[in-house]
C-alpha cells in the first residue's frame, strides 16, 4: 500500500492535535472554577483528531494520490522568505519585512509573472498597514526609520 496524501494529512493533523494537547497540559487547573479555561481548546483538539481519523479512512479506503515532494524552489523560497521577515521586521517595521516575505516567497511560484508579484504585495502590504495600524489601532510599528515615527 502506497501512502495517499489523506493518510499524511491525517497523520500530520492528529500530530499538531496532540501537540496542542500537550501545550494544554500546561496550564493550571483549581478546583473552584466550574469551566476551565482551556476547554474550548481542548474541545477543538478532539475536533481535529476526529477529523485527522476520518482523512485516515479516506485515505486507507479510497486510496488517491501518492505524496509527491513539493519542488525545492518553493521550498526553499517560502522558507527564505520567513527568515527574511524574522530579520527585517524588527529593525524596519513589519511592511518591508512583509513585502520583502511575499516578494521572496513568491518567487518560488514557476508561472508568477514579476510584475504581478510585485502589484500584489504592495496591495496587501497596503491592506495590511490600514487595517492593523489605523482601523485595528495596534501597537506594531509599519515603517521604522530614523526621523520617523510610525
Amino acid at each position: 500500500m502506497r501512502l495517499a496524501k489523506d493518510i499524511v494529512a491525517g497523520i500530520g493533523t492528529i500530530a499538531f492535535a496532540t501537540g496542542v494537547l500537550i501545550a494544554l497540559s500546561k496550564i493550571p487547573r483549581t478546583s473552584y472554577q466550574a469551566i476551565p479555561p482551556d476547554l474550548f481548546a481542548r474541545l477543538c483538539a478532539y475536533a481535529i483528531i476526529a477529523g485527522g481519523v476520518v482523512l485516515i479512512v479516506r485515505g486507507i479506503m479510497r486510496g488517491g494520490d501518492a505524496v509527491t515532494l513539493p519542488p525545492w524552489r518553493a521550498m526553499v523560497a517560502v522558507f527564505a522568505g520567513v527568515a527574511v521577515f524574522g530579520l527585517v521586521a524588527p529593525r524596519f517595521g513589519y511592511a518591508p519585512a512583509g513585502l520583502l516575505t511575499l516578494i521572496i516567497s513568491g518567487l518560488g511560484a514557476p508561472d508568477l509573472k514579476p510584475r504581478q508579484l510585485l502589484l500584489m504585495s504592495v496591495a496587501l502590504i497596503a491592506f495590511s498597514v490600514v487595517l492593523f495600524s489605523y482601523v485595528l489601532k495596534l501597537p506594531m510599528p509599519f515603517l521604522l526609520l530614523p526621523g520617523f515615527v510610525s
